[in-house]
């Protein structure tokens, strides 16, 4: 399937709100750059069917996809990213039923209800005051050490429950963090465009001397790195290795690469400087070009 401006595909009405402003950021973004799926995909090195899913409300797009997808357009990414800050924040308890966005109005409420929402009057709030002020000070008078024990304990008993309320909220407020879908050695072999390692860095480029672009990408949370080299062609090989692993290769076979971009599986990488890269120019070529990476940030 083609996705175009032209003929968008409805989102699923059960998206909250915040998702469905996302998603419209992203589509009008991708139709803005005047980029296909196909040249998108290889623009961000993540793949074509990935992008129909986040386009459409299929699945929610990591946060590397929305910079990866700015970045492919030239665009400012601060207010696609305070949207996707906003829809992550929804998506993150997405294990609670899905609301129709905070835009959704309460149910009509009667009018007792009404009078019981809207509490007591000013004067009403201000009479029941002024008898407590008056009770409180006759107290005083009989019984001032008692009194002021008792104010006392009654302050410590009014502020508690409110700092452990104000906690709980302030928790509740944050979105609980995803743990990562596989770590060392259980990343090993894995697709990294499939994984959904969601933080990945590039921590080493290198460019070759027949033009290559290489780069060692790591996903601090899996703790696993991979090569990622484009354009590709015919016949050429890349492999990345480390002291703890074993290593990952990828070979472009003889079908015309053009200009895709072409990944290894992931490797373990307890430490990411000692991960190697290499890229061989053809498989009947000696030659080859190595370079380290270095440390997560």
């Amino acid at each position: 399937m083609v996705y175009s401006a032209a003929r968008r595909r409805e989102l699923p009405p059960e998206l909250p709100a915040s998702w469905s402003c996302l998603v419209t950021g992203l589509r009008d973004l991708k139709d803005g750059s005047g980029l296909t799926l196909a040249e998108l995909a290889r623009a961000t090195a993540i793949s074509r069917s990935s992008w129909e899913r986040y386009l459409n409300g299929k699945q929610f797009p990591p946060r590397h996809a929305v910079q990866a997808l700015c970045k492919a357009a030239r665009h400012t990414e601060d207010e696609l990213l305070a949207q996707w800050a906003l829809a992550d924040g929804v998506w993150s308890r997405r294990g609670q039923p899905l609301s129709a966005g905070p835009d959704a109005a309460p149910p009509p409420a009667s009018a007792a209800d009404a009078a019981v929402l809207r509490g007591p009057s000013p004067a009403q709030r201000a009479g029941r005051v002024h008898r407590m002020l008056i009770a409180a000070s006759a107290l005083v008078d009989e019984r001032p050490v008692g009194t002021a024990a008792g104010v006392l304990l009654l302050c410590a008993a009014m502020v508690t429950p409110a700092a452990v309320v104000h906690a709980s909220r302030t928790a509740a407020s944050q979105p609980a963090a995803r743990p990562p879908v596989c770590t060392l050695r259980s990343c090993e072999g894995r697709n990294p465009r499939t994984t959904a390692c969601e933080d990945p860095v590039t921590t080493a480029s290198h460019t070759a001397a027949d033009g290559a672009r290489l780069e060692i990408r790591l996903s601090p949370s899996c703790r696993a790195g991979w090569i990622r080299a484009w354009p590709t062609h015919p016949g050429f090989g890349i492999e990345i290795t480390g002291p703890d692993a074993r290593p990952q290769s990828a070979v472009e076979g003889a079908r015309p690469a053009g200009g895709e971009v072409t990944t290894t599986t992931m490797i373990a990488a307890p430490h990411p400087g000692s991960l190697r890269a290499c890229y061989y120019p053809s498989l009947g070529h000696l030659g080859r070009e190595c370079f380290y990476g270095t440390r997560a940030p």
